[in-house]
């Protein structure tokens, strides 16, 4: 009895240790199984991962060739020009130097109060789907707290120029020692944003520097573009704006029109927006506003693109006819017309473009002021525009 006993005892373990070797078995084919599923599922997606890469790429390829407008640009440090105008001791009103350079139909599209984590991602994605390069006008203490941004900036072949380093303008225009100290900390700090390759050392006043009795701050305003020109800085106002920091808040197609308004004919343009945080309808508008300019012929480019010739106004010793020549600093292109003042056909048939910066020339420049002035942008060193041409460039 106890024999058969013992027997039961030992095929009810054999029995048990059979279950349990199977359900092993069963555990480990699980296992490996789940495992084979995963590594499936993730060579599959990184494979449809790989394919949309591809199929991307051939997309912006062909895209590329039937519509070069919708390129977007690789994304990296663009070289400050060695500017190709007067230094800034001699000459530093760069809106004036901009309304002098003999090129015709070129805009510069500049933005002040940033940079911003809402707005400006919105104005650098537009600019990059046209391939435009425009300068920004950035606040010092608001490059402390979007630094990143500010790089993007950069980094997208944009012009970061200097808005002071708090916008504060009792604080500002106290003095022209207060002045200049928060230009030259904006300044630092755009020097960081950059590593020091970025060289040009521009201005934009806030709230402009116009001369205005309504605008308190006019007198000191005016000092200060002495200061400036002592340390080496240029200043740019603006010709055009679009309204987003005028009168009654406006939609996109109300900053549209405005702009349309206030156009300049027959100058080169400076068009004043903002990415400040509220700006959200200059975001908006930015694309109408390129697609209108594209329709009335302009180029964009930075503020450190301007290829600047002077005019110098010269007597014929025997004649004792007047005669302009435009002298360009683009060893490139250097162009000379010569114009006697009885001449029916002022049109030069060499160079017609050269006449018409002349006569501009004429008004804002004196006799005595033209030679020195040619003078001083022969004595700077030209290089290739580096700010990146709109895509409408011919």
């Amino acid at each position: 009895m106890s024999n058969a006993t013992e027997f039961e005892m030992r095929r009810r373990e054999r029995r048990r240790r059979e279950r349990l070797r199977k359900k092993r078995i069963r555990a480990a084919i699980i296992f490996i199984v789940l495992i084979a599923i995963i590594i499936v599922v993730a060579v599959a997606v990184s494979m449809k991962k790989g394919n949309n890469e591809q199929q991307n790429t051939n997309n912006v390829s062909v895209e590329a060739t039937e519509n070069p407008e919708n390129v977007v640009p690789t994304v990296e440090p663009v070289q400050t020009n060695t500017l190709n105008i007067p230094p800034a001791t001699e000459e530093n009103d760069l809106l004036q130097i901009v309304k002098d350079s003999v090129q015709e139909k070129r805009c510069y599209l500049t933005f002040d109060d940033g940079p911003t984590e809402n707005i400006t991602p919105q104005i650098l994605d537009t600019l990059r789907k046209y391939n435009i390069k425009a300068t920004f006008f950035e606040v010092g203490s608001l490059i402390d707290s979007n630094f990143d941004m500010a790089r993007r900036v950069y980094e997208e072949g944009h012009l970061i120029a200097n808005h002071s380093d708090g916008h504060n303008y009792e604080k500002l225009y106290a003095s022209t020692d207060t002045f200049i100290n928060e230009v030259n900390a904006c300044f630092q700090k755009i020097d960081a944003v950059t590593g020091g390759a970025q060289t040009m050392r521009l201005v934009r006043f806030p709230g402009g520097s116009y001369k205005s009795s309504a605008d308190s701050f006019s007198p000191v305003k005016q000092e200060c573009k002495k200061v400036l020109k002592e340390n080496g800085y240029y200043y740019c106002d603006w010709n055009a704006l679009n309204g987003d920091a005028e009168g009654k808040k406006k939609d996109a197609q109300g900053l549209l029109d405005y702009l349309k308004s206030n156009m300049p004919e027959g100058q080169n343009v400076v068009i004043l927006m903002h990415d400040a945080a509220a700006k959200q309808a200059t975001a908006d508008a930015l694309p109408m506003i390129i697609e209108y300019l594209i329709s009335e012929g302009y180029t964009f480019h930075r503020l450190d693109d301007i290829n600047y010739q002077a005019a110098v106004t010269t007597i014929a010793p025997e004649s004792g006819e007047t005669a302009t020549t435009t002298t360009s600093t683009d060893t490139t292109n250097t162009a000379s017309t010569t114009n006697p003042t009885n001449t029916t056909n002022p049109t030069s048939t060499t160079n017609p473009t050269a006449d018409t910066a002349n006569a501009q020339n004429s008004n804002t420049q004196s006799a005595t002021d033209k030679p020195v002035q040619a003078q001083n942008a022969q004595n700077i060193t030209p290089a290739p525009a580096q700010s990146g041409t709109a895509i409408i460039i011919q």
